[in-house]
């Protein structure tokens, strides 16, 4: 595969091609399965405020255009088997006029005391730009963060992000968001 063939595919196109889906599968059950080995411990959950930058089409022939979010993290429920699932609303724009609002999932995989990994999987309508066309307001919105918590529960992550319509559309080019985040816990007593 050239390298102009591989830039031109999406995240999720890449991942399956590389890994197919038995790969992809495996992969899975890794990320699962690392939470079974981290100290059990009680966590004290909190609703969080999360504020997003980066940068949106990071895989694309774009001009680099800059992407803010903001961002709710409710606390979480228990999900199918007993799995913590966290829902969150959220809201970004970019510098070239491009919006998107949503909603999604995710679950904190503790790695150790302090640092977390952050699957999401959520939907949401995108508003496209003159440089950023997706092909449909409605866009499917899958990623992975890592974060370190302090202390004082604040965390700071790194997170990639794939937008796409997941093919509901005859056009759907997909893009990659990638985005530094600062999450403050709301606590209340």
């Amino acid at each position: 595969m050239t390298v102009t063939k591989w830039y031109k595919l999406s995240l999720h196109s890449y991942l399956i091609s590389s890994f197919g889906y038995i790969g992809s599968a495996i992969l899975l059950s890794v990320v699962l399965t690392i939470n079974s080995y981290v100290i059990a411990e009680d966590r004290q959950e909190y609703e969080m405020f999360n504020i997003t930058a980066g940068q949106i089409g990071i895989l694309d022939d774009l001009d680099g255009p800059q992407r803010y979010g903001l961002e709710y993290r409710f606390k979480s429920f228990s999900g199918p088997g007993g799995f913590r699932l966290i829902p969150a609303v959220g809201a970004a724009r970019s510098n070239n006029g491009a919006n998107f609002v949503y909603s999604d999932l995710r679950h904190d995989f503790y790695l150790n005391r302090r640092w977390i990994l952050i699957p999401s999987f959520g939907i949401g309508i995108f508003n496209d730009s003159d440089e950023i066309n997706l092909g449909n307001d409605l866009e499917f919105r899958s990623g992975v963060e890592i974060a370190y918590q302090f202390k004082n529960k604040i965390r700071a992550g790194v997170a990639i992000f794939h937008l796409s319509n997941g093919g509901i559309s005859s056009q759907n080019p997909g893009t990659e968001a990638l985005v530094f985040s600062i999450c403050i816990p709301v606590i209340s007593d």
